[in-house]
Parts: C-alpha cells; sequence; structure tokens
C-alpha cells in the first residue's frame, strides 16, 4: 500500500470514530458527574447558630426532584426529620433546607444527600470528591440507618430509589451540634 492510500484510509478511519463520538444522542453517555462542593454546617461543625439553613452546593444543575431526596435529621441519620422546606435555586445549583422553626439549643443533627440524585440531565453525583475529606461526611449504611440492627434494612423510608447510591451506600451524611 502506497504513503498516500495509507494516509487517507488512516484519514476516514479517525473521521468515523471522532464522527460516532459527537452523533450521540444520549446527554448522560458523554456528562460528567456532578460533584458536591459545599455543604453548609459542615460535618463535625459545633456551636452553630439554631437559626441556621442548611445549604449545599453543587458544580452543575440538578434535576428539581432531588428535593425529594435531602433530609436534615434531629439526632443521626435514623432520627426523626425535621420539618421545613427544600428549595433549589442559583441556576439548580444550591440546595437549601430552610427549618420551618428554629433548630434546638445544644442539639445534634444530620443532613441526609440521598445517594440517587442526579443533575439535571441525568449525570451522578460524586459526593466523594469533597464530601467525607473536607466537608466531614460519611456514607450513610444501611446499619446506620436501622438504628445498628442487622437485618432491619429496608424498613426505613430513605433506602428507596432516590437515595440508594451505586457503592451500596444511602448517600452522605453531615452531622453538627446547635449552640447552647
Amino acid at each position: 500500500m502506497d504513503k498516500r492510500r495509507g494516509r487517507a484510509l488512516w484519514t476516514v478511519g479517525a473521521m468515523a470514530l471522532v464522527g460516532v463520538g459527537a452523533c450521540s444522542d444520549d446527554p448522560v453517555a458523554e456528562a460528567e458527574e456532578v460533584v458536591l462542593l459545599s455543604v453548609a454546617p459542615a460535618g463535625g461543625s459545633v456551636g452553630v447558630d439554631v437559626g441556621v439553613s442548611v445549604v449545599a452546593t453543587f458544580d452543575h444543575a440538578l434535576m428539581p426532584s432531588v428535593v425529594e431526596n435531602a433530609a436534615l435529621h434531629e439526632g443521626g441519620v435514623d432520627g426523626p426529620e425535621v420539618v421545613g422546606t427544600w428549595t433549589l435555586t442559583g441556576e439548580g445549583t444550591v440546595l437549601t433546607f430552610t427549618p420551618a422553626e428554629a433548630l434546638k439549643p445544644a442539639t445534634s443533627y444530620t443532613i441526609h444527600l440521598g445517594g440517587g440524585m442526579h443533575g439535571d440531565h441525568g449525570e451522578p453525583l460524586n459526593f466523594e470528591m469533597h464530601g467525607s475529606a473536607h466537608m466531614g461526611g460519611q456514607w450513610a449504611t444501611g446499619r446506620m440507618m436501622s438504628g445498628g440492627m442487622p437485618g432491619m434494612g429496608g424498613s426505613h423510608p430513605h433506602m428507596g430509589d432516590g437515595w440508594s447510591h451505586a457503592n451500596g451506600s444511602y448517600g452522605m451524611i453531615f452531622s453538627f451540634t446547635t449552640a447552647a
């Protein structure tokens, strides 16, 4: 085969490969993960103001339905949910919880962000990049959510689709304590 014919075949082959990638109709196939950039209050915070709102910020827009897969619990992740409203703002990148009334003083709370949350084009969430190392988060396990009772998994309302993460957890949690 001469050099010109070889180059022509290589060029056509390379263009075909580029065309296959560029013609994808599936936005998820080319989508990157959505990264959790910050959570306030961060996990492990103490002396948090009782009038605080919980704020989680992401690097890409989230699906509006993520508000159904976020919770603030009094105590641990198996504790009762705090009454309030979750909203998605900031072009879909800021998830905020506003409690219906001030939090209790000298009380521990747990922010629970579901592992099945997705970006507005179906992208999976990456909690690990910043969540555990920089924000004091940890993965929510079935044992945590069943009060530590083996075999009791599945009974907690936050163990369904929007809560389940590919790693087998039920999202990430961030615990904090309010000021006395």
